[in-house]
């Protein structure tokens, strides 16, 4: 069985507060979460603010928990520090409303060394100058946004996580490490409802659709 890595170490600058540890009737998000996919894995490593480490590792002794970096791609690394299966699940904890099919389908490698959730853009994407100038119009069938969970063989995440440190590379999500030392990520259907908590219209959306039965936890 696979390792799920759980980033609960953000800031939280945008959103005003640490995101993470929004609670939802008398639970933390990521406990909906976890009780949708627990036992998908063998083990789950949550990785935490450096200030918050010793409460977690009481509030969750079945659990391994480590603290988060400056940056979200070396709160990762110090995730995989831990993990000890041959496959491993990053995911976002602000992104509370995944499901567990979409665990299933990025877990499914099959001849990939990853697997990642995307959707189609849908809006016209333009690339613009510094200066706010419209450079050019991208063909909008050839994009995706990407989301987490994103799968990968244990080994040539880390390789790739050490050559990153290395060469002072900073991704914009692991899949992007992976992809620049040359292996091989494949696309799975994404979901709309996996957004990523940020804003705090966010939340206020997600309460609004979790009143309204439309999202479930």
């Amino acid at each position: 069985m696979p390792s799920l890595v759980l980033l609960l170490g953000g800031r939280g600058t945008r959103f005003g507060s640490k995101k993470q540890f929004l609670t939802y009737r008398g639970r933390f998000l990521f406990e909906y979460l976890l009780g949708r996919v627990r036992d998908l894995f063998s083990q789950v490593v949550l990785v935490v603010p450096p200030e918050d480490l010793e409460r977690f590792k009481g509030l969750y002794p079945d659990l391994a928990v480590t603290a988060g970096g400056s940056e979200r791609q070396f709160s990762v690394y110090n995730g995989l520090k831990l993990v000890k299966e041959p496959v491993v699940v990053v995911h976002d904890g602000a992104r509370p409303f995944a499901s567990r099919a979409l665990f299933e389908r990025v877990l499914r490698l099959g001849g990939f060394e990853g697997k990642v959730p995307a959707l189609p853009v849908t809006d016209t994407i333009k690339r613009l100058s510094p200066e706010g100038l419209v450079l050019e119009t991208l063909p909008r069938k050839e994009l995706a946004a990407v989301q987490t969970p994103q799968a990968f063989r244990t080994e040539v995440l880390k390789e790739c996580h050490e050559r990153a440190l290395e060469e002072n590379f900073l991704g914009t999500d692991d899949a992007s490490l992976v992809e620049r030392c040359g292996y091989r990520v494949a696309a799975v259907e994404g979901e709309r409802f996996n957004f990523k908590i940020t804003y705090p219209e966010d939340w206020e959306t997600a309460l609004c659709l979790l009143e309204k039965g439309v999202l479930k936890l």
